[in-house]
């Protein structure tokens, strides 16, 4: 913990540094020892203790000095002096595209905005368009961030909610106080943004509710207890823990299995299962499943599910469309397991913009039981990530088949994360996309285009022979910026026609695309990639993330690339570059 909350100091201070106008290689300094300090294996503490700071690799003087100080007192007077001098409301400015310090720095020096409702002012009244580096279209751009910022207001990322759902399990476990503790609603099925968490308690019979519904307040985390106590009730307690609110629903145990499978949801979904139990002349709540007055007995969500004659439906999928069908006639997929990857697509490593070397990450996914991985570095046009030169493509490769001579059985394929330039073509000449084991096509630039363009953007792409897989296809960023459109029919029918896998990023700020596309990729015979974007060894964990949507999307091992053999893999990306 103290590695990222040192890595987040510095980036603010760098921040800070940048809205001072200092050199800006200076500010990506302190931008490339936090991206280090983060991502390394040791604890910051014990090299601080030791006098060894400076051998961590973007670590000077200046940067030494400022972790020592705020290691040894807890603060920060560079900090301090910064906050003195610029108000914390510029810092929200930041989190609108298109707003680097740069231009925050402009806004507050010649216009004086310090925070989102003086820009938004300014902008209604064309302030910006006369203002150097600005102009009409960064004015509209800046309108349409703050818009979608509006509309994600309240709403958390995947990996946000989680955290603090498992941090309070943890916690109300030691309480000692409840029987069971379970986390429901959204959270479980896996939903990309949420706006609350629901967990479904039991009390134990010697804690009471009155006593449990007193404890349960006093786990928000709000200084002001009007704000951090939503509700309090002996049904409910609803409470603010790290920014979102948190619902408990206090249960008795013969009711907790139709508790659990009522606040999971969907709504569309429960309505349903209503209306089938009224079919069958059952009446059916949040308390239990009845037949006239007579409460039929349920002690797991299973028998939930098998008192209205359907298989057990995973809450991933529970999204009111055709799972209940599926379930009647015992139709439902065989969902994707992490026991069933055999591999992971889409890692970086230090070519590019990665941390670590091919050789680490290799070694790490033998230790976790993989059969292999896939490495795709950044092309040459993306010169902001360190893209490969031809001459550092050749080099790679020549790295990694010694690595595959040293470390077999396990497999490393060689593959390149190609730029998709603003004409469609990819990043390098035939002859050198020939040499390489896969292509990952993905576009990182120019992403203001109208969806025709997107689309024939996308579709030369596709029909590119050596394209293996479409990346990130929407660009989108959760909560921060909207993907581009594009005829998903065109293009879903380009990749099927030319054998084109849709890759999942499971990166948890993209989780691009959606599950109904993977869905449909799936009926339609696309195979889908899950593609983490690591570009660090803790970046290969996302995978999970991937997996549950995976699962919400209903694919099975037989649909991704992620599950075959080493040996099916290679013999998949032969197939697909014997095309071309």
């Amino acid at each position: 913990m103290k590695n990222k909350e040192i890595a987040d100091l510095l980036r603010l201070i760098g921040i800070y540094k940048e809205l001072s106008g200092e050199d800006v290689f200076r500010v990506r300094a302190y931008q490339q020892a936090a991206k280090n300090i983060e991502m390394m294996d040791r604890d910051i503490e014990e090299l601080y203790k030791k006098g060894e700071l400076r051998s961590i690799k973007g670590v000077g003087k200046s940067v030494e000095e400022i972790i020592n100080e705020y290691l040894g007192t807890g603060k920060s007077s560079i900090l301090e002096e910064f906050r003195k001098k610029y108000p914390d409301s510029l810092l929200e400015l930041l989190s609108i595209p298109g707003m680097g310090p740069r231009k925050v720095k402009v806004l507050w020096e010649k216009l004086g905005i310090s925070n989102l409702g003086e820009l938004e002012y300014a902008c209604r009244e064309n302030r910006l368009i006369s203002l150097e580096g600005f102009g009409l279209k960064t004015q509209e751009k800046i309108l349409r961030g703050i818009e979608l910022r509006k509309r994600y207001r309240e709403q958390h990322l995947y990996p946000e909610a989680e955290a603090i759902a498992k941090e309070l399990l943890e916690e109300i476990k030691s309480g000692n106080m409840v029987d069971i503790i379970s986390i429901a609603g959204s959270l479980r099925r896996g939903k990309t943004i949420l706006k609350d968490i629901d967990m479904i308690v039991v009390p134990k019979d010697s804690a009471g509710t009155d006593r449990l519904v007193e404890y349960l307040t006093t786990l928000t985390d709000s200084d002001n207890k009007n704000e951090g106590i939503i509700a309090a009730g002996e049904t409910k307690v609803s409470i603010r823990r790290g920014g979102i609110q948190v619902d408990f629903r206090i249960v008795s145990r013969e009711s907790y299995p139709t508790a659990l499978q009522h606040f999971t949801g969907s709504k569309e979904h429960n309505t349903i299962l209503r209306s089938r139990a009224k079919e069958m002349g059952l009446k059916m709540n949040e308390y239990g499943i009845y037949r006239d007055s007579e409460k039929i007995p349920v002690s797991t969500e299973e028998e939930v599910y098998g008192a209205l004659n359907l298989k057990y439906i995973p809450p991933e999928i529970r999204e009111g469309g055709d799972e209940i069908r599926a379930a009647e006639t015992d139709n439902l997929p065989e969902l994707v397991t992490e026991k069933d990857i055999k591999g992971i697509i889409h890692v970086h490593s230090n070519y590019s913009d990665g941390i670590n070397s091919v050789k680490e990450l290799a070694e790490y996914c033998i230790k976790k039981g993989y059969r292999f991985i896939c490495i795709s570095d950044h092309s040459k046009s993306a010169y902001y990530a360190n893209g490969l030169s031809v001459e550092r493509i050749l080099e790679q490769i020549d790295e990694i088949k010694k690595l595959n001579s040293e470390l077999k059985p396990f497999r490393i394929f060689c593959g390149i994360e190609s730029d998709i330039l603003s004409d469609g073509s990819l990043d390098y000449p035939d002859d050198i996309l020939e040499k390489l084991d896969f292509v990952i096509a993905s576009i990182h630039s120019r992403l203001s285009m109208s969806e025709e363009e997107a689309t024939e953007r996308l579709l030369k792409a596709i029909e590119n022979p050596y394209t293996t897989i479409l990346g990130h296809i929407s660009g989108r960023l959760l909560l921060s910026r909207e993907g581009y459109r594009y005829n998903e029919t065109l293009i879903m029918e380009a990749m099927k026609k030319h054998n084109v896998a849709l890759e999942h990023n499971c990166n948890p700020h993209r989780l691009d695309p959606d599950w109904p596309m993977m869905k449909r990729a799936a009926e339609m015979g696309i195979p889908v990639s899950l593609g983490p974007d690591a570009h660090s060894i803790e970046g290969l964990e996302d995978m999970r993330y991937g997996i549950m949507m995976a699962r919400k999307g209903w694919l099975e091992k037989k649909n991704l690339l992620n599950c075959m053999e080493p040996e099916e893999l290679d013999e998949y990306f032969r197939r697909k570059k014997k095309q071309s």
